[in-house]
């Protein structure tokens, strides 16, 4: 069942996301393994993470999700093992030691576990402080397989715009931490242990992790999506924009505020040509030669959109009903989306098959005619903003007041020492 949904949501992330850009060769592919990540987004990290690493991971997830029979079967053959929180029960607490036994089993075997050691999710581009549970499965791990070796591999995991169709993810993951019977003995106490594991994590996962305040996240946007290396979609590079803003902020807070006041006044005005500082990356002038392969294709393309319109659509609408809490939107969305779709598309294949053999191919080419539909949008988008871009030029106030607004921005943004790369 793991690689069966792992091969389903591998395609599904290719057509919910624009890119997912990770770098993690360095996470080990076999030998015990403990992998700490931080949690923006609800499942969807566990899904991502699941389907970028290569080997059987297995999850903490939260224990109330496992409080129905059926739902405990189909979970434990995911492969998710129940935590318990201090919110679901004090009670319930001294159940952990069955889940530290269970991962002290799985790490035993070779395998590897996947823990969001911030212990919450929250949909912003902060890092939280780091609970204990990672810790507490090492150390009881080591006290009862003393002669183990075991890697634990820090990811962070970053979203451009986390609720948004066709958006862009990511990753990135540094040295890997070393743990045996000799790392523990360097500290008098399990506990020292613990804090001196978590900060290592947290400075590892802090290297990959693109930190900004709530009320600095419109600038930081608007300063990566000006940048020069906007298309290579570097970590590197947009953590250091946010550490930039962070300084600015510090120790300059007056540039800070101009630069706020800029943006803003900047954004305005493309809010009235409907663009914003990524579609500003647009070609000048029409591509007439890619408007016609946009009009000739337009028939295929609307043909294709019907074909995933309706369980896509109903997938967003389910969601938009349903779901209160931001950081579950998207992972509800592209697991409804995902499932909709396969139901869809299988109901049509049936009904094909009654007429003739030929049915059997209808979900490879529904596959390869929803993979060009995502071609074909990008190419309307494209030729959209060209269109508008064009229309915010002829109005030379409008255009004028943008270029000495941008100006400006750079020249804030170079007098920090962010010149273009």
């Amino acid at each position: 069942m793991y690689k069966a949904l792992q091969w389903i949501m591998r395609r599904s992330l290719s057509a919910h996301y624009l890119q997912i850009k990770a770098d993690l060769f360095k996470v080990p592919k076999k030998g015990p393994l403990l992998i700490a990540a931080n949690h923006p987004n609800s499942f969807l990290d566990a899904i991502i993470i699941a389907c970028l690493i290569d080997r059987p991971l297995y999850f903490l997830a939260r224990s109330d999700v496992f409080n129905k029979k059926w739902s405990d079967f189909i979970l434990r053959k995911l492969n998710l093992i129940p935590i318990y929180r201090r919110q679901e029960g004090t009670d319930k607490l001294e159940k952990n030691e069955l889940t530290f036994d269970e991962s002290s089993k799985i790490l035993s075997e070779g395998g590897a576990i996947l823990v969001f050691v911030e212990g919450i999710s929250v949909i912003d581009m902060k890092l939280r402080p780091l609970k204990k549970g990672l810790g507490r499965i090492i150390i009881k791990h080591l006290q009862s397989n003393p002669h183990s070796k075991l890697k634990v591999a820090s990811i962070g995991i970053n979203y451009d715009r986390p609720k948004e169709f066709r958006s862009k993810v990511l990753l990135g993951s540094g040295d890997n931490i070393h743990i045996d019977k000799k790392w523990l003995e360097e500290y008098s106490h399990p506990h020292k242990a613990i804090v001196a594991l978590n900060q290592e994590i947290y400075q590892n996962l802090q290297a990959h992790t693109i930190e900004v305040e709530p009320e600095d996240e419109f600038e930081f946007h608007t300063l990566s999506n000006m940048d020069s290396s906007f298309k290579l979609n570097s970590l590197s590079r947009k953590i250091l924009i946010a550490k930039t803003i962070k300084r600015m902020q510090e120790r300059h807070p007056l540039q800070a505020s101009r630069l706020k006041e800029d943006s803003k006044k900047a954004q305005e005005i493309l809010d009235r040509y409907k663009l914003n500082f990524r579609k500003l990356k647009a070609h000048e002038g029409f591509d007439y030669a890619k408007f016609m392969i946009w009009l000739i294709l337009s028939p295929v393309a609307l043909g294709s959109l019907l074909l995933n319109i309706i369980p896509i659509g109903l997938g967003k609408w389910i969601t938009d009903k349903t779901v209160k809490l931001e950081e579950f939107y998207a992972s509800v969305r592209i697991v409804l989306n995902t499932i909709l779709w396969l139901i869809f598309q299988i109901s049509i294949m049936i009904v094909l098959i009654q007429f003739h053999w030929i049915g059997w191919l209808y979900i490879p080419v529904v596959f390869a005619l929803l993979n060009f539909y995502l071609w074909y949008r990008e190419i309307t988008h494209f030729l959209r903003s060209t269109r508008r871009l064009m229309r915010l030029r002829k109005n030379t106030d409008d255009y004028r007041q943008l270029q000495d607004l941008v100006k400006e921005m750079y020249r804030i943004r170079a007098s920090f020492g962010l010149g273009p790369q």
